[in-house]
């Protein structure tokens, strides 16, 4: 597929940490998905008929983690780049024996129009994209109205997409994209299960915060 704009992230080896290392190794096919060229039906992916959110960019897997183990009724497909927060978010998937978490080692862009079938998932969550604060990188942000449009096909009527940002620009960015997208509208963070409003603080956040960045939750349903 020819891609409408750059990559919102840049790829950096680095060095795997054993456990990480360990879990590629032994767990890679009990959690990833191997076909990334095909369309994934979420029922038979996770055998079953529960709802499904995806959570993009999970990074070190913390809040990943944290819903699959309070949801057990809740499938999550989780979606990244890293194979260092692949690893991480397996090796402790593997000591909880978690089953409701499938991964996507691929570009949340091409996933939502490669791989995710129009309705199929019941909400998306994007924690903490990369900002790209400067002006000549704006155009590298992942949340633009293709990358909503396509999140929109994505959910069912009444699905939810919640995101998390540090930065004002970019959440006033994507507070005038959704302006102008179409069949979204704003609800609060109360409107969300419970779960969503008791996830805890991650190191990230904690951080922001210290640095005096005001963190914006930012919750739209579809219509």
């Amino acid at each position: 597929m020819i891609r409408s704009k750059p990559r919102s992230y840049v790829l950096r080896k680095g060095r795997l940490t054993s456990a990480q290392q360990y879990a590629i190794t032994h767990l890679w096919k009990e959690y990833v998905i191997e076909n990334t060229s095909e369309k994934i039906d979420v029922k038979i992916l996770f055998d079953n008929n529960n709802p499904v959110v995806a959570d993009i960019g999970f990074g070190s897997g913390d809040t990943l983690l944290f819903l699959a183990k309070s949801n057990p009724e809740v499938n999550f497909l989780g979606v990244e780049v890293y194979l260092s927060g692949i690893g991480s978010s397996m090796a402790r998937a593997g000591i909880d024996e978690l089953k409701n978490i499938r991964i996507i080692n691929k570009d949340a862009d091409l996933v939502l129009k490669e791989n995710i079938y129009s309705g199929s998932l019941d909400g998306v969550v994007l924690f903490y994209p990369d900002p790209w604060p400067k002006r000549k990188h704006h155009k590298r942000r992942l949340v633009q109205l293709e990358f909503l449009n396509s999140i929109q096909a994505s959910l069912k009527k009444g699905g939810f997409f919640f995101c998390k940002t540090d930065w004002d620009d970019y959440s006033n960015h994507i507070l005038k994209t959704f302006s102008v997208a179409k069949k979204w509208e704003e609800v609060l963070l109360g409107d969300l299960s419970c779960i969503y409003q008791e996830i805890p603080s991650t190191t990230y956040e904690k951080k922001a915060i210290r640095e005096g960045r005001k963190l914006k939750n930012i919750v739209y349903q579809t219509i």
